[in-house]
């Protein structure tokens, strides 16, 4: 996942190309920060797996908060991208949570949740936001 800053060159990145079943990394901080781009956007692009049902949005949920749907942009020999923005109710409830669940389906429209610890996200966001 990559969240662009606002005022710096930096941005937060996870890729998620994590296959459906792998197990999940404990107690990780998942989150680095790498310099790159403009620092103007603002927005959030989740790098997901190959293989999804493309005509089905993803859904972004902080723990058992209220799911946003977003349509996959693009897929390319690296995976599938979705945008959302990184809006401060998001970043919020992202600071504040413990993970944030993405669910896709894939390609028999099986529905598959990837749970992505949050821990190191504050930490992260501050030295973009710098």
């Amino acid at each position: 996942m990559i969240v662009s800053g606002r005022a710096s060159s930096a941005v937060i990145v996870l890729g998620l190309l994590l296959l459906a079943g792998a197990a999940p990394a404990q107690d990780v901080a998942a989150w680095r920060v790498e310099c790159t781009g403009d620092g103007k956007s603002g927005a959030m692009i989740i790098q997901l797996p190959l293989g999804l049902n493309l005509t089905e949005p993803i859904t972004v949920k902080v723990d058992n908060g209220i799911s946003e749907r977003q349509p996959i942009q693009t897929c390319t020999n690296v995976g599938c991208f979705a945008a959302l923005t990184a809006n401060e109710r998001l970043v919020t409830s992202m600071r504040n949570g413990t993970d944030l669940k993405i669910t896709f389906q894939d390609a028999n429209k099986k529905p598959v949740e990837l749970a992505v610890p949050l821990l190191g996200f504050g930490v992260a966001f501050d030295k973009v936001r710098t």
